[in-house]
């Protein structure tokens, strides 16, 4: 039955991809790539606690705070992570070991040593790939290979990350602009 579930699901992504247009960025099979990706999200979340860290100037709205802590659906037997909000000057050595969720304007963001990511702050957004992504509503996703870390990053302040409201696919980074995620992939 889980089997032939997998196959629909996997089914409707390959569909939507090719009706989309949406750019992916892989080597890989996508089925393979699909099933191996998928558990880095939910391997990030596999953890007691989960570091929020935001810039010195961010401040998390309500909303924002919801939409982080409810983003997974969590089973009722299943133990959810304490969510600890942090400022990045105050991350120490110790705090290096745990789950780390980066939110906010990436351009605020001031640690490079937490941000050896294929995404890079741009003039007046971020980059990728030598593209530029300076439109307010532009934004990304990322979760690294270790999934211990995970980006959730946007260019301003007063737009909901999209990754709320469109949601994402099985890859670890998702680039979205306005209503639509634009790339995807496997980096």
């Amino acid at each position: 039955m889980k089997t032939n579930q997998y196959l629909f699901k996997l089914s409707v992504f390959a569909i939507v991809l090719f009706f989309t247009g949406i750019h992916v960025y892989s080597l890989d099979n996508i089925a393979t790539s699909i099933k191996k990706n998928q558990t880095l999200l939910v391997e990030f979340f596999e953890t007691d606690t989960v570091l929020i860290v935001v810039s010195e100037t961010c401040v998390l709205s309500a909303i924002d705070k919801a939409d982080i802590e409810n983003a997974i659906f969590w089973e009722n037997d299943q133990p959810r992570p304490v969510y600890v909000y942090m400022a990045e000057s105050k991350i120490t050595k110790q705090d290096l070991n745990k789950h780390m969720l980066f939110y906010g304007c990436l351009q605020q963001f001031q640690r490079k040593e937490f941000f050896s990511i294929p995404v890079k702050k741009g003039k007046k957004g971020f980059r990728f790939d030598n593209k530029d992504f300076d439109q307010p509503t532009d934004a990304f996703f990322y979760v690294n290979k270790g999934a211990n870390r995970m980006y959730l990053c946007k260019n301003s302040e007063n737009i909901r990350h999209q990754f709320f409201t469109l949601g994402g696919t099985a890859y670890p980074m998702h680039i979205f602009s306005g209503n639509k995620i634009v790339i995807t992939g496997v980096i």
